[in-house]
């Protein structure tokens, strides 16, 4: 599914995962925005995606797997809506979220994880198991390479696969 494919849940008023990023506007659309307090931007609830290339983009950035940065726009509402919603690089009006990640990436990553569920609950209150089913793998995949970054460097991964008996190469 596209962006274009869907509407964002937020839009029907449906819950959706946030989380606070500051924000600077000029005439109603943003034109800087930051992980850390700074001049003339205010907090703001920014909405996560809610397609899987965003969202797995996301969760490989909160989790350290790649270094891109994080971008948000408007939520692209037929009517004026002062909503944002975070977006990968390219998308129109794009504005890159500046300041280190590192201390909002165990929240990104959570958040990440919460709105995966979240679509896997819309799926499955529309009588779609297997599209239900898929979403949920992929929310306990964001699990798994969150608690893989917080241990750092695995074992598994350190041996290329092989079984090391317990010993740490």
């Amino acid at each position: 599914m596209t962006r274009d494919e869907i509407r964002h849940p937020a839009l029907t008023g449906e819950p959706w995962p946030v989380i606070g990023i500051r924000v600077r506007r000029e005439d109603s659309s943003p034109t800087a925005a930051s992980w850390r307090p700074a001049l003339h931007a205010a907090l703001e609830d920014v909405l996560l995606p809610c397609t899987w290339p965003e969202l797995e983009r996301l969760a490989e950035i909160a989790t350290g797997l790649t270094r891109t940065c994080v971008y948000l726009t408007d939520l692209g509402a037929a009517e004026p809506d002062p909503r944002l919603v975070l977006c990968l690089r390219g998308a129109p009006g794009a504005v890159q979220v500046e300041g280190p990640l590192t201390p909002v990436s165990e929240v990104l990553t959570a958040r990440t994880r919460a709105a995966t569920l979240r679509v896997a609950a819309v799926h499955r209150e529309a009588d779609r198991p297997q599209e239900a089913q898929l979403w949920r793998a992929r929310a306990r995949q964001i699990l798994k390479d969150g608690r893989a970054a917080r241990r750092g460097r695995s074992v598994r991964a350190t041996s290329a696969g092989l079984p090391t008996l317990g010993r740490r190469p």
